[in-house]
């Protein structure tokens, strides 16, 4: 614990509090570092300036969440923090309901969907999302005569694959080297086959109460991995790539598709500035449906137990203004997770206002597939899988992946006590 306080990075932002009396303040826990800190403390310093209620910034960096765990088993929580992709299933029974606030009616539809619990509680104000999809060459595309609008299904998917494929082109970029872009392709095959509108075997309710059959449909879900290394759509660099590698290829043309992150479509421009992109969502096994994986990118909550609810509520009042959640998307190149919310010239947040109109009769938005149906700690593991398959895409290389998965799943959940 020494170690974890060590790294605790404290910023305590007053601004001409000379009276005798301390000012009221409040104490706000975050994941950020570097310059995406600098963002929030310049926000914090601000709402500071306005209100005159001191601002208290944690930030413990990479052991963010094990400082979070430590202060649950205590039960000595922040006034107000970040809960990173957690808000419902981790988070929901230490925070407040947000339902009364009176910025909720501005949240986007995909961005209030995952903040949000069965019985229809809010818990967090999600400033701003990271949205999985399929992010695509427009202009590979238009040479293999590939209509994007066309592609619902996997099948279609395939079929546009072949199509690139056949003009010498990738059809599919993964930067293998980097684990999180392993996990991600994962999470979009598992959520066609298993769990979003038009699955093929609707597993959510089994995977969530634990008697998933990993043999069975474990395997069916990997084995599509493999079919698409066997027929030759992912890159064959795939161990030496890694994110760069992926967004410059995906720029430069080089491929179709990139299974990830709107984000990526920012650094692909970074390194070719001139790409020519569109964004999708992940295809469904039928078709029938679509998916966007939403999923919290900066979301606060806050303590139900605080005794300052007035000046918590007043800091994600301030937060939440337009210009505030602007300046956190031109800093972090997250999406905006509230609708009255424009970033002029921001390409790939008018990417995926191009997609939401595209496919809105079919679109949905999902959690990110491991924060809904996985217990904690299982991202690295699907990385680790989605390699072992592309390494070896053979019925033992797809037996191996599977068994990595289930070990570790079944431990895991074991030890979430859930």
């Amino acid at each position: 614990m020494k170690k974890v306080l060590a790294l605790v990075l404290t910023l305590v932002l007053a601004f001409g509090c000379t009276s005798a009396f301390a000012a009221a303040s409040i104490e706000v826990e975050t994941t950020y570092t570097d310059a995406n800190l600098d963002v929030v403390t310049e926000i914090a310093k601000a709402f500071t300036a306005e209100t005159g209620i001191e601002v208290e910034l944690i930030a413990p960096g990479s052991e963010y969440e094990t400082v979070m765990k430590t202060r649950m088993s205590s039960g000595d929580l922040p006034d107000v923090w970040e809960t990173h992709g957690w808000a419902v299933k981790r988070y929901s029974e230490y925070l407040a309901s947000l339902n009364d606030q009176p910025w909720v009616s501005r949240m986007d539809p995909s961005a209030a969907s995952i903040v949000t619990a069965e019985d229809g509680t809010i818990y967090g104000c999600n400033l701003t999302q990271s949205m999985g999809g399929c992010i695509y060459n427009i202009d590979v595309l238009t040479e293999a005569g590939v209509d994007p609008a066309a592609i619902h299904s996997l099948q279609d998917f395939y079929d546009a694959c072949e199509k690139i494929k056949a003009i010498g082109k990738v059809p599919v970029y993964i930067g293998g080297k980097d684990s999180g872009n392993c996990a991600g392709f994962m999470a979009a095959i598992a959520s066609a086959m298993l769990t979003a509108k038009g699955n093929k075997y609707d597993q959510g309710a089994a995977l969530l109460d634990g008697s998933f059959d990993w043999e069975t449909y474990g395997t069916y879900v990997m084995q599509e991995v493999a079919n698409m290394v066997n027929n030759g759509y992912i890159n064959t660099d795939f161990t030496t790539a890694d994110t760069m590698a992926q967004c410059t290829a995906v720029g430069a043309g080089d491929c179709g598709f990139l299974w990830r992150h709107a984000q990526n479509i920012t650094w692909a421009r970074q390194y070719v500035p001139d790409a020519n992109l569109g964004f999708m969502p992940y295809p469904s096994f039928s078709g029938e449906g679509m998916a966007f994986m939403a999923g919290e990118a900066y979301c606060l909550g806050i303590n139900k137990e605080t005794e300052k609810k007035e000046e918590a509520a007043k800091y994600l009042e301030f937060v939440s203004r337009p210009e505030n959640i602007e300046k956190m998307c031109r800093a972090t190149g997250a999406l905006p997770g509230f609708t009255d919310v424009t970033v002029e010239g921001d390409y790939a947040i008018d990417a995926f206002r191009k997609a939401q109109e595209m496919y809105a009769d079919v679109v949905e938005y999902t959690n990110l597939f491991d924060r809904q149906y996985f217990p904690n700690g299982m991202w690295g593991v699907m990385g680790e899988s989605i390699t072992m398959v592309v390494m070896d895409p053979t019925e033992t290389g797809i037996a191996a992946a599977v068994e990595n998965l289930k070990v570790n799943y079944q431990e895991k959940k074991e030890a979430d006590g859930k």
